[in-house]
């Protein structure tokens, strides 16, 4: 719970609703106080790609993304993020170069 310091009170809750080789579906309840500016949560999925290549040898990546809120009037972004690394054998956990898309 990335930046929940920030927050007087509050929790976050993360569900998976089912997964398969084809993807994972999931679901994060949140509730917070305080710190209206600060980010409280970052509940994500990824999917670690073990055959490790250049990025000019990867020809297309069949990705696929949707959300919805069940409130409103709350704050909150959604982002696509997508992580590289210079070396092949880097910690699966980071990457050297992002490239986040945030939806509209």
């Amino acid at each position: 719970m990335w930046g929940k310091g920030s927050a007087s009170s509050g929790s976050q809750c993360t569900y998976v609703n089912g997964a398969s080789s084809g993807g994972v579906s999931w679901a994060a309840d949140w509730q917070w106080a305080g710190g209206n500016n600060n980010v409280k949560s970052f509940p994500n999925s990824g999917l670690i790609v073990n055959n490790k290549k250049i990025v000019s040898q990867i020809n297309s990546l069949q990705t696929n993304a949707q959300w919805s809120y069940s409130n409103t009037g709350i704050r909150a972004d959604v982002a696509y993020d997508l992580f590289t690394a210079a070396d092949p054998n880097h910690d699966k956990s980071s990457g050297d170069y992002e490239l986040m898309v945030w939806s509209v």
